[in-house]
């Protein structure tokens, strides 16, 4: 983060001493395709060298299925960002260095599902222990994927239409945002006999409702019990991937107008 930090505030200081005189001269706008998904992006220009822009990001993507012998991991992908920049133009050209941050409001949000090896009960080996439930009881197990939502960026490109009075132009940009470690967690998804409120729906409120409410939640205990090392030993192997991916690389290309 520091080595972003001073690139960042060194592309400023550059772009600072290249033009003291700061005359606003003209906006484009555009749009872009990279891989945070489909966007827009707004960019003013402040001197011959220097741009300041605003670009955000969206992409969904559902039912991403992963499997092996023991689970499958079903996810729905969705990310959403949003990119400022302080972008210095060198020698009054297309081409472009720049700074600034990345808000990531990324999120990767599905189930792990036992592999079944039962008709009507959810037999499976998992993470080397044998579990045994009826499909009644046990769904799946619900995880979320959550990344830091700031993260300093420092990258190059092109922009043709910079330095044009007005027109079309190309756009282009990489660089690499450190976003630090993402963030797992889970939860059991129970089937419709531990559903408290369908269970106790029909019910009118006494002690007999107290007693079944009390009755569901002993059994959802009883199964976090028995699962809970298992899991925290899924999600410890899953965070160890994730915390492989704390630089995220930024890619996109586009095109805009200016006026």
């Amino acid at each position: 983060m520091k080595l972003l930090s001073k690139t960042a505030l060194a592309v400023a200081l550059l772009a600072g001493s290249a033009q003291a005189d700061v005359v606003y001269d003209g906006t484009s706008v555009g749009a872009q395709a990279g891989i945070f998904g489909l966007g827009l992006n707004l960019k003013g220009k402040f001197s011959d060298t220097i741009g300041v822009k605003v670009g955000f990001d969206q992409f969904t993507y559902n039912d991403i299925t992963i499997e092996d012998d023991e689970v499958k991991y079903n996810f729905d992908v969705d990310t959403k960002d949003m990119l400022a920049t302080l972008e210095y133009h060198p020698w009054m050209s297309s081409f472009k260095v720049s700074g600034g941050v990345l808000i990531n409001n990324s999120v990767l949000d599905g189930d792990i599902t036992p592999n079944t090896k039962g008709v009507d009960r959810l037999v499976f080996d998992f993470n080397g222990n044998h579990y045994d439930y009826a499909l009644s009881e046990l769904g799946s197990i619900h995880t979320k994927v959550d990344f830091d939502p700031v993260a300093p960026y420092a990258g190059f490109g092109w922009d043709t239409s910079f330095n044009k009075k007005e027109g079309f132009g190309f756009t282009f940009d990489v660089g690499i945002a450190y976003q630090g470690s993402a963030k797992s967690s889970y939860s059991l998804k129970y089937g419709e006999a531990l559903d408290v409120d369908k269970q106790t729906a029909n019910i009118p409120d006494s002690p007999a409702k107290d007693a079944q409410i009390a009755l569901i939640k002993q059994r959802q205990k009883e199964i976090e019990t028995a699962l809970k090392k298992d899991l925290d030993a899924e999600m410890l192997s899953l965070q160890q991937e994730l915390d492989k991916y704390e630089w995220m690389p930024y890619i996109s290309i586009g095109v805009n107008y200016k006026f």
